[in-house]
């Protein structure tokens, strides 16, 4: 015994020698295979759920170290104290989880365990307790347009929440008051699926339809909404049209665009905006247009460019075949105009100009005036003055004009103003591209010095309104007696503001009116006030008011430009309130509840402050009717925000006075509530068209109206 222990010793010696004279190297230490420690829920099972109801479940085994040969499987059981009534348990798409289902009634206790076992150690286990509960309602809900024109397709999809079947889905129906109501194709369809609704080829009776979603699972759930089936709208008549748009961002596109059967078969714009300082020329390839299912105009313009996607789509609205409000550029909001061209005929004689900021809140420069075209391409500062509003303080006096000029029109009607101001340091000399509308008419955009890469001081823009053979030749006399309603907005020292109303120019210099304006602030009288003021006029046209008061709470100074042809344009001049706009002539005769009366084409401009204090800026463009009936007018029609948006329905009413301002209410322009009532003032200038601002804290809401042809 103990000679073999000794051999042993001497074999192990000679091993261990033979293993280091031969420089071998050591055998790995022995390793354990992983162990399995726990089980666990990859996804935790759901509190509660209700009857009939599943989730999917996901448990596995977790093991000491991890190896690709470590079985991670489990079993699931379930166990409730209603034996056989606990639900079942089925395959998932996920490997290794299962869909769980509760069982069609609540179980005694009104719980159910269930528990994962380890496969490869089944004394590892996890359990979960679920509490089974009462079914929750099921509900749907869907969105459709306020209007649809007959026999136009809009696509609709129903949400159906809480529903625990198999396959849950809605059935569509439409009613109204004729046979012929419409129809949807598919009729059923599950939760956010597609069905496309043909409206009606007539207008029911009513001219409403109602559309309802009906669960197929509960019957007893549904959920209906109505939908005025309106007439065909008209689409743009052939021909040429200058548009303008103040868009997002501060930012401003003017331009020409030739339309024809549908195509967009050339023109040209420029476009400036305040994020680069610079201006673009670009012309067009082609384009189409055409009107949406609501009755809006869509316009989709290819821009001439080494980019063949580079597509420009405007929307918007027809106030007849030949003009229009364009509501949004690009899916982004904006608001401007839409008119048909028929003169391209060089500038000439005086003209009431404004250029006014993109985004009136931004600081950038105010500039309205007279400019005098006094010669084939000439300006020569005769009877031409401009003046210069700036980051709230407007220049000291007049800015008269040195020697400028004005290009001839190409071939789409657009010149090119080169503007001197001599002395002015923060503008001594603009360039002005101008579209032609007409012989009086001019839609103009900033386009910078092409001396200096056509960098703007800012994104601004706005219109020239000829004055013809009333150039030079205003006085006292000739404006006497004359009213004019005007909408304005800009800021005050409390923020954003928005004014409406009327002022009469006396023959003694005296201005009297009524005046309405808002900027949100507790002090601000929202309701008309009488005003008066004293005027001087000019030669040019140029009317400066001032002490504008209503001896209360209001004091202003402001500038009229008139064109002497129904018309004109208007530039604060006060240190504080910055704000221009446009004036229209009013009728010299009474007013009555006929007088507002017809379809109005309407451009809103909104402004809200929400309770998180972000301001939201809109504008709205749509359409309305007003009926005179009882000594009030009723008012009801629709409009939209532009983009994607639905339409949303307008309602109201103004009782009618005899010196054309009415006050009354309206709903569905408020960008926090659409469904409150407003109170507005209306500010007819005849029958054809008028201005109405809202005149409550809730929100900042100036209107224009304008007769549908």
């Amino acid at each position: 015994m103990f000679r073999r222990n000794v051999l042993l010793f001497i074999i192990v010696l000679g091993m261990m020698a033979g293993i280091s004279g031969c420089g071998a190297s050591i055998p790995p230490p022995i390793t354990q295979e992983p162990t399995p420690i726990s089980v666990i829920f990859v996804s935790t099972p759901p509190a509660s759920l209700a009857v009939n109801a599943s989730a999917t479940i996901y448990a596995a085994t977790t093991f000491s170290s991890v190896s690709a040969s470590n079985n991670t499987a489990v079993t699931y059981t379930i166990s409730c104290a209603s034996a056989n009534a606990c639900g079942t348990i089925g395959p998932s798409d996920e490997v290794g989880a299962i869909v769980y289902m509760a069982p069609p009634a609540i179980p005694s206790g009104g719980t159910v365990t269930v528990t994962a076992a380890s496969v490869v150690k089944p004394s590892l286990e996890s359990s979960a307790s679920i509490t089974v509960v009462a079914p929750i309602p099921i509900s749907v809900v869907f969105t459709a347009p306020a209007s649809l024109q007959v026999s136009a397709r809009y696509t609709l999809r129903a949400l159906i929440e809480n529903d625990v079947s198999a396959n849950p889905q809605v059935t569509w129906t439409v009613s109204c008051g004729a046979s012929a109501c419409g129809t949807f194709s598919p009729s059923k369809t599950t939760s956010d699926e597609a069905t496309t609704y043909t409206a009606p080829s007539t207008i029911p009776p009513g001219n409403t339809v109602t559309v309802t979603a009906t669960s197929v699972t509960d019957p007893t759930k549904s959920v209906s909404q109505s939908i005025v089936i309106t007439p065909l709208a008209a689409t743009l008549a052939n021909g040429t049209y200058v548009f303008q748009i103040a868009g997002p961002g501060g930012s401003f596109v003017t331009g020409v665009l030739v339309a024809q059967n549908g195509a967009i078969t050339g023109g040209e714009q420029d476009s400036v905006s305040d994020d680069n300082g610079s201006s673009y020329f670009q012309q067009f390839n082609s384009g189409s247009y055409g009107t949406t299912p609501d009755g809006n105009l869509e316009i989709s313009i290819e821009l001439a460019s080494d980019d063949p996607a580079d597509t420009e789509t405007l929307s918007g609205t027809l106030a007849s075949g030949e003009k229009g409000i364009i509501s949004g550029i690009d899916g982004a909001i904006g608001n401007g105009t839409l008119e048909l061209q028929t003169s391209t005929a060089a500038p000439s004689g005086g003209y009431a100009f404004a250029l006014d900021p993109a985004d009136f809140y931004d600081g950038s420069p105010w500039v309205n005036g007279i400019v005098n075209v006094d010669s084939a391409g000439g300006i020569s500062g005769n009877g031409s003055i401009l003046d210069l509003s700036y980051e709230g303080a407007s220049s000291a006096g007049s800015q008269n004009l040195s020697a400028s000029n004005v290009s001839a029109p190409d071939a789409f009607g657009r010149v090119v103003f080169q503007l001197n101001l001599p002395g002015n340091t923060v503008i001594p000399l603009l360039f002005v591209a101008g579209y032609m509308v007409d012989a009086s008419h001019i839609r103009l955009i900033d386009v910078g010095n092409p001396m200096n890469s056509y960098v703007v001081i800012g994104a601004f823009g706005g219109v020239a309104l000829g004055q013809g053979a009333h150039t030079g030749q205003f006085t006292a006399t000739s404006v006497a007696g004359t009213s004019y309603v005007f909408g304005a907005e800009g800021e005050d020292t409390q923020g954003t503001l928005q004014l409406g109303g009327v002022l009469t120019l006396g023959a003694g210099g005296n201005v009297t009116g009524m005046l309405s304006w808002n900027d949100l602030s507790a002090s601000a009288p929202k309701v008309p006030v009488a005003v008066t003021g004293n005027y001087t006029v000019d030669p040019t046209g140029r009317i400066a008011v001032t002490d504008l008061t209503d001896g209360l709470t209001l004091k202003y100074s402001l500038h009229l430009y008139l064109n002497g042809q129904g018309g004109g344009l208007l530039l604060s001049d006060d240190q504080d309130d910055v704000f221009a706009g446009q004036a229209f002539e009013q009728q010299s005769g009474a007013f009555t509840a006929a007088s507002f009366s017809g379809n109005y084409g309407l451009s809103a401009s909104l402004y809200a402050v929400p309770s998180n204090d972000v301001p939201e800026f809109a504008n709205a463009t749509g359409s309305l009717m007003a009926t005179p009936g009882g000594g009030t007018d009723t008012v009801a029609g629709f409009a939209g925000l532009g983009g994607e948006s639905p339409d949303f329905a307008i309602s109201g009413s103004f009782t009618p006075s005899a010196n054309g301002v009415f006050t009354g209410s309206l709903s569905g322009f408020d960008l926090l509530s659409g469904s409150s009532a407003n109170t507005f003032t209306l500010y007819l200038v005849d029958n054809t068209q008028g201005v109405a601002i809202e005149t409550d804290r809730a929100q900042l809401t100036l209107a224009r109206f304008a007769l549908v042809e």
